[in-house]
């Protein structure tokens, strides 16, 4: 059975694709969540519109990844928190890098796009990995001293 999504399903497609799918699969899990629709003329005609305009957006939106990566490289962001020996009193999160980007650099991200492991807890140097797209990303130095 053919049917369009509606939304990106992780293993299956984007938004807009069409797909061949298992008539129970459809009819159980995708039409319920309102994961996709029937594949019908006019459903169809629609999403190869809808298609069209999303790949024009998502070239623009590359464009601009590529521009904040390369102001990304190189950059370093500076902490200073209170510390006992090496260990911070509390930590460094993701909206802590954040706001400092913002505050220090004038470059606006979200939260989602900082991945960090495990929060920084310790004095000293630090690579945060910026994730601006699934194609593009960025390391970010982040130095955290004493105060």
């Amino acid at each position: 059975m053919q049917v369009v999504l509606k939304k990106r399903v992780p293993k299956l497609g984007n938004e807009n694709d069409v797909v061949n799918v298992k008539v129970g699969y459809a009819r159980n899990f995708l039409f319920p969540q309102s994961l996709a629709i029937p594949a019908t003329k006019q459903a169809l005609t629609h999403a190869e519109t809808l298609k069209v305009k999303m790949v024009q957006k998502m070239e623009t939106i590359l464009e601009n990844a590529k521009e904040i990566a390369d102001k990304l490289k190189g950059l370093t962001i500076t902490f200073k928190k209170k510390a006992r020996d090496e260990k911070l009193y509390g930590s460094i999160k993701e909206a802590d890098v954040v706001d400092a980007l913002v505050s220090q650099h004038k470059l606006e991200l979200k939260k989602e796009m900082v991945k960090m492991d495990e929060h920084l807890k310790t004095l000293g140097e630090h690579t945060v990995k910026i994730e601006l797209t699934e194609a593009i990303s960025a390391e970010l130095k982040v130095i955290i001293e004493a105060e």
